[in-house]
C-alpha cells in the first residue's frame, strides 16, 4: 500500500503541473495575440532569435577557421616532405654562382695578362701561383711551370703589369721566382724618359729603392721606370714601376728614391713566364737610323730649295 501511494501522489503532482503548463501557455498566447510588436514577448523573441543567430555565425567562423587550419597543417606537412631537397638545390645553386663568380674572375685577370702580353710584346706561357713564401728574408713565390715546360733559371716573370721577378730555381713541373721586392734581389733599370741607368734593389719590409744614378741625376715623382737589360738579368724595356718619392737631392746625392712595384704579388695567381721579349736595343737603333735618315732628307731639301732661291734671284 506505501508503494501505491507514492505512485498516486507522483502522478497526481505530473497532472497538476501539466495543467499549470498548459494555463501558462493559453495565457501566454492570448497575451501574444493581443499585444503589438513592441510588447514584452515579442521583445523577449526578438532578442532570442539575435541571439541564435550570433551562435550561429561564430559557429560557422569557428568552422572556417577550422577548415584553414586543417589546410595550413596539410601545406606544413607537405613542405618538411620537400625540405631537404629544397635545401639540396639551394646548396647547388649557391655552388654553381660560386663557380661563376670564381670563373668570371679567373677571365678577367686572365684578360688582362693578355693585354700585357700583346702591349709588350713578350711571349711565353701562364702559370697559375701554387705557394707563396712568408718569410721577409725569402720572398719568393712558386709556380706550376718547371723544366719540362720550358722553364729556365733567369728568366723574368711578368704580371698583369709588369715585371714582379726572375726565376731563381726550377724542379720538372715547377719553378721558384724570386720577387723583385727581396733583399737579395736586384734588377739593372733606367728612367724611361731620361734614359739613366741604375738599380733597383729589394729589402727586408718590400720596398723598392732605386740606387746607383749618377749624382747629378734626380728623377720626379711618376717617372717610369724599365729595365735595361744590362748584365743579362732581366729582360730589356719591361716596366718596373713607377717613382713615388725622390729623397735625392744636389746636396745629398745619396738620398733615397723609392719605387712602386707595378704589381703586388701577393694579390696575383697567375703569372707570364718570359721566353721571348721584343729586340727593343735593334727596335731603338732602327728607329734612331729611320730618324737620322728623315733628318738628312729634310736637310737636303732645305738645301736644295736655297739653291733654287739662289738661282732664281740671279737670272732676275
Amino acid at each position: 500500500m506505501p508503494l501505491n501511494l507514492q505512485q498516486n501522489g507522483s502522478s497526481g503532482a505530473r497532472s497538476i503541473v501539466l495543467v499549470v503548463l498548459l494555463i501558462v501557455s493559453l495565457v501566454l498566447m492570448t497575451a501574444y495575440a493581443r499585444e503589438g510588436v513592441t510588447g514584452p514577448i515579442h521583445s523577449v523573441q526578438s532578442a532570442f532569435m539575435g541571439g541564435s543567430s550570433t551562435v550561429g555565425s561564430a559557429g560557422a567562423g569557428i568552422g572556417t577557421a577550422t577548415e584553414s587550419a586543417a589546410e595550413s597543417l596539410s601545406d606544413l606537412t607537405a613542405n618538411q616532405s620537400t625540405l631537404s631537397g629544397l635545401r639540396q638545390q639551394n646548396q647547388e645553386l649557391r655552388e654553381l654562382l660560386s663557380n661563376a663568380e670564381e670563373y668570371r674572375q679567373e677571365v678577367e685577370r686572365l684578360q688582362a695578362l693578355l693585354d700585357m702580353k700583346q702591349v709588350s710584346g713578350v711571349t711565353g706561357p701562364v702559370a697559375h701561383i701554387i705557394g707563396r713564401s712568408a718569410n721577409a728574408w725569402d720572398q719568393s713565390i712558386t709556380i706550376d711551370l718547371g723544366s719540362e715546360d720550358g722553364v729556365e733559371s733567369g728568366m723574368t716573370i711578368m704580371g698583369a703589369t709588369g715585371v714582379i721577378g726572375q726565376v731563381s730555381q726550377t724542379s720538372a713541373h715547377s719553378a721558384t721566382v724570386r720577387l723583385l721586392t727581396d733583399p737579395n734581389s736586384g734588377a739593372a733599370v733606367m728612367i724611361q724618359s731620361t734614359r739613366d741607368n741604375g738599380i733597383v734593389r729589394g729589402s727586408i719590409n718590400g720596398i723598392l729603392y732605386l740606387e746607383d744614378l749618377d749624382e747629378d741625376v734626380i728623377p720626379e715623382v711618376g717617372d717610369v721606370i724599365i729595365t735595361s737589360g744590362l748584365g743579362g738579368s732581366y729582360e730589356r724595356g719591361l716596366i718596373v714601376g713607377a717613382v713615388v718619392s725622390v729623397n735625392k737631392t744636389a746636396n745629398n746625392p745619396a738620398g733615397t728614391i723609392v719605387v712602386s712595384p707595378n704589381d703586388s704579388a701577393a694579390l696575383l695567381e697567375e703569372v707570364i713566364v718570359v721566353f721571348n721579349a721584343p729586340d727593343v736595343a735593334a727596335a731603338e737603333a732602327a728607329a734612331a737610323k729611320a730618324e737620322a735618315e728623315a733628318a738628312a732628307a729634310r736637310s737636303q731639301e732645305q738645301s736644295e730649295d736655297e739653291w733654287y732661291d739662289e738661282e732664281g734671284g740671279d737670272e732676275e
